[in-house]
């Protein structure tokens, strides 16, 4: 069986590449950790195809079990804990990657493998003590957890919200995606591994699916890139309309999720400065500030309400009075001027004719 471990390797080799190519362009751990994790993927995956067809050895049964069985669940939980959890992540992350590549690199380098079933058995004739298989069910039964909880939880928001419709399916494909493949690791660990790669070729390709789904643009969205990179923004003097592309709130918010999810803080202060929004280095808001931000936060997806609270004050204010002052603001209405025009007459101001 060599044609499904190489569709699996090859779908997990295109979803590395995408991943690794937006982390290249916008530098974030989830999108990193993601790319490693589909990586090891592919390598395991051909691993075993390069075991069935060429033979197996003691160091390719490793290097599938290394790559394999439980380090990919593992990258792919931590790359959603960096969504759901970014502060915090940001301090432990990295040492709790560590630590668990480091173990279980230890526990699989110290695991023997019994030579006379491994040209009829492969990477199953590594033998897994009690250690081994408490750290395969741990991280396994965890990380399928936090990847479906996730994408599921994340997919409900978009659908409740009836915003980032993409988004949504993306993260559904994903959830589903994951299921599959948990379930033809748990068939395999039953004993029909007749089935594992054909879940997991199932699998992949939703989640390879889904991560496509999620990079494409929203119907709302599109001009946003284009407009962030304007240089000037010029206001009508007959029409407060916002930017073509970028109409009301809908726009306005798609705008300033566009700038969290996509933009570090220097780039969001020099887009925000260019529309007349420049920032502040006051330590805290004042009344008005902080009900603008809150509003704003209230309407903003899961993702850019993380990378919302983990901005500093000034951005934060920035991003509100953006949203607020100049994307969603409309001009008011002739008779609505006149009621907070002061009359002339009441200033005892003389009339001429």
């Amino acid at each position: 069986m060599i044609l499904l471990p190489i569709v699996c390797a090859v779908l997990s080799a295109m979803c590395a590449a995408v991943l690794l190519r937006d982390a290249r362009s916008r530098p974030r751990p989830d999108k990193i950790v993601w790319s490693i994790a589909f990586t090891m993927f592919a390598v395991a995956a051909g691993a075993d195809a390069a075991g069935n067809a060429l033979g197996w050895n003691t160091w390719l049964a490793k290097l599938y079990y290394f790559t394999g069985p439980a380090l990919v669940v593992a990258f792919l939980a931590i790359g959603q804990l960096y969504l759901l959890m970014p502060a915090a992540m940001r301090r432990f992350g990295p040492g709790a990657t560590l630590l668990v590549t480091a173990l279980w690199l230890s526990l699989v380098e110290n695991a023997p493998v019994d030579s006379t079933r491994l040209a009829a058995d492969g990477w199953d004739a590594i033998e897994r003590g009690p250690e081994m298989v408490a750290i395969t069910i741990l991280i396994n039964s965890v990380g399928t957890m936090i990847i479906v909880g996730g994408a599921g939880w994340s997919a409900v928001q978009y659908w409740r919200r009836g915003t980032h419709r993409n988004r949504m399916v993306g993260c559904a494909l994903i959830c589903m995606g994951t299921l599959i493949v948990a379930a033809g690791g748990s068939l395999s660990r039953l004993g029909y591994y007749e089935y594992l790669y054909l879940a997991m070729a199932i699998g992949i390709a939703m989640i390879f699916g889904g991560v496509l789904m999620s990079r494409r643009p929203e119907g709302t969205n599109r001009n946003v890139f284009a407009m962030a990179n304007a240089t000037h923004f010029v206001a009508s003097t007959t029409s407060a309309e916002v930017p073509s592309g970028m109409p009301g709130s809908v726009g306005g918010l798609a705008f300033v999720e566009e700038l969290l999810l996509t933009r570090a803080d220097p780039e969001i202060d020099a887009i925000c400065t260019e529309w007349s929004v420049p920032r502040e280095t006051t330590a805290s808001l004042t009344r008005l500030e902080a009900r603008r931000a809150w509003k704003l936060r209230a309407l903003l997806s899961p993702e850019a309400l993380k990378a919302f609270d983990v901005q500093p004050v000034g951005a934060r204010r920035q991003l509100g009075s953006l949203y607020h002052d100049v994307l969603t603001w409309e001009r008011p209405a002739r008779e609505d001027i006149a009621e907070v025009v002061v009359p002339a007459e009441s200033l005892g101001v003389a009339r001429h004719a």
